[in-house]
Formats: C-alpha cells, structure tokens, sequence
C-alpha cells in the first residue's frame, strides 16, 4: 500500500512538474507577410487631365485583394507559423488600366478617365 501511495505521488508531481514546463515554456510565434509584386501595364494618357481624372479615381476605387493568400500551421500551445502572400499596389493599378482603357488600345482618353471617374463619386 505505501509503495502504491509512493508512485502516485511520484506521478502527482511529475504531472505537475511538467505541466508548469509545459504553461511556462510558452509559444513559439512566427507571423511573415510577403507582398508579391507584379509589374505595371504600360499605358499613355491623352492630356493632362486624363491622367489627373484616371489617378484621382485610382486613390477612390475600392480593390479587392483577391491573390491574397493564408497559411497557419499550429500545434496548440507550442508552435504558431502564419504566413501570408498579399498583392503589391501595381495589381490595383493594372485593375483600373483594364476597367479604364474601354478599347485596350494602351492610351487612355479624357472621355474614358471620366467614364472611369464617374464611377467612383
């Protein structure tokens, strides 16, 4: 009976001794975002004022990052990796160059940049 009574002490605290280790050790936690770029259509504007139309609509236009992709890996309480991928800036721009340049012509007119514009106010 004493040594019945002598192992489940020895069970007891090893439990305990290893489940402080286990809540002090804490959690590993790697978090890295990368931004994946893609280069800029080449495009012209008509005037001055095609390219200040198309711009201002450009800061106005709501982009949904649709490349944007998430991956987490966890095993709970110790180890935490989240990495994530998200679009650059020039994948909203080469957006607004497809919707904008109506005939794909890689010049952009005032009446398209105001087409363009008007849909942003």
């Amino acid at each position: 009976m004493k040594n019945l009574q002598s192992t489940a002490r020895w069970i007891l605290r090893l439990s305990a001794v290893g489940g402080a280790a286990l809540f002090l050790a804490g959690c590993i936690e790697h978090t890295e975002t990368t931004y994946r770029d893609v280069t800029r259509v080449k495009v012209q504007f008509e005037s001055e004022k095609a390219g200040r139309l198309f711009y201002e609509a450009l800061s106005k236009m709501p982009f949904d990052n649709r490349a944007e992709s998430h991956t987490e890996v966890s095993i709970p309480v110790v180890f935490d990796n989240t990495y994530t991928v998200k679009s650059g800036e020039n994948e909203k721009f080469n957006e607004a160059v497809r919707r904008c340049d109506s005939n794909k012509d890689g010049v952009i007119t005032e009446v398209e940049a105001e087409i363009f514009a008007s849909q942003f106010h």
